[in-house]
């Protein structure tokens, strides 16, 4: 996964929203949307939580 990919799962698991994530990286919605799209289809997941544990299984993201 690319660095900015991490970046949205790690915003993910803070329970940021879309818009949130957006503002904090500053993109557009759009953008954070396509990241999405792109980290469950890399880490084979279909929602958000998903994605996170998967992250965190892989060592992409360590939760503090």
């Amino acid at each position: 996964m690319s660095h900015r990919e991490i970046e949205v799962v790690r915003l993910l698991a803070e329970g940021r929203s879309n818009r949130a994530i957006a503002e904090s990286l500053y993109l557009s919605e759009a953008t954070v949307k396509t990241h999405l799209v792109r980290v469950h289809r890399k880490l084979r997941v279909d929602n958000r939580a998903a994605a996170v544990s998967a992250a965190v299984r892989r060592g992409l993201l360590e939760l503090t």
